[in-house]
Order: C-alpha cells, then structure tokens, then sequence
C-alpha cells in the first residue's frame, strides 16, 4: 500500500505540492498517485452543446472550458510581429527594422512588434516604405489595407456607384 502524499512530504521536509510536481514530471500519467480531471475530447463537447451529458459534467464546468479556449484562440491571433516579418512586409532590412525600433517609430510588444504599433507607422510614416521597390501584389495588399502609397500606383478602393 502506498503512503499518502502528505506523509511522504512531511517525512521528506517538503511540501505536498512540491512532491506532486517531482511526480508529475518523473511518472506517466496514468501513474500518478492522485486523481485527475479527465481532458475533454470532441465528442463530449459536442454532446454537451446538443443537451447531453455523458460524463455528468456540469454547464458551468463546459463554459469555463469553451472560455479557456477561446481565450487561447484570441491570444494565438494577436501574436507580436517578429522583425523578420515587419522587415519583409515594408521591403527593407533587419537592421532597419530595429533602428525603427530604437528610434520609437514602432512598438515592442511580448519580445516581438506591436501590430498595432505597425499599422500605425503605415499610416503616419509611408515615405519609409519603399512602394517603388516593392512587388505589385504586396503594394496592393498595403493599399487594399488602408495604407497610403505615394507613389499612387495602385488605386485606392471606393464604394462610389455600388450604393446608388
């Protein structure tokens, strides 16, 4: 027969949770020594949103889950911008990205660029774009974006005869 946790812990001069963590990572799953929440899989949260219930969740166990998970899409969806990235979208180097950086024109957010620091130095900055340079698809991308190209080569979209 196995100890408890507590006894163990006590007997080891550390806590339960410490003991449980040195468990956790040192035992497959299936073989540590306390209870665990089952995971939830497709076919139960399906059930649950048609009305059933087969493994006598609550409601408010589902909406906390579904809430964790929506909260993990949305934060997968505003990742920061990497400066490889920006450098490729404004057509100019690394080095010139993070002297934009230095120099206060863009933002750092989580160890990357804030995107919505980058849509903004779009918009107030565009003679640091080069459009000239850039290939005729990536200048309709920024155009159709909002961002305003000097060089004017691609026409800015308009709703004008589509609503009269």
């Amino acid at each position: 027969m196995r100890r408890p946790i507590e006894a163990l812990a006590n007997e080891l001069e550390r806590t339960p949770e410490a003991i449980k963590e040195f468990l956790r990572r040192r035992l497959p799953r299936d073989q540590w020594p306390w209870q665990t929440k089952p995971r939830w899989n497709r076919h139960e949260r399906d059930a649950i949103e048609r009305g059933q219930n087969p493994n006598g969740r609550t409601q408010a166990a589902f909406r906390k889950h579904k809430q964790r998970v929506e909260k993990r899409m949305d934060e997968l969806e505003h990742q920061p911008l990497t400066v490889k990235q920006v450098a490729h979208d404004i057509g100019r180097s690394r080095t010139t990205v993070q002297r934009l950086l230095k120099s206060g024109y863009l933002r750092r957010f989580k160890g990357g660029i804030a995107e919505s620091s980058f849509e903004a130095f779009l918009r107030e900055h565009p003679h640091f774009v080069p459009y000239t340079k850039l290939p005729p698809a990536h200048r309709e991308w920024l155009v159709l974006n909002g961002f305003p190209d000097p060089s004017a080569s691609v026409k800015v979209p308009s709703v004008r005869g589509l609503l009269e």
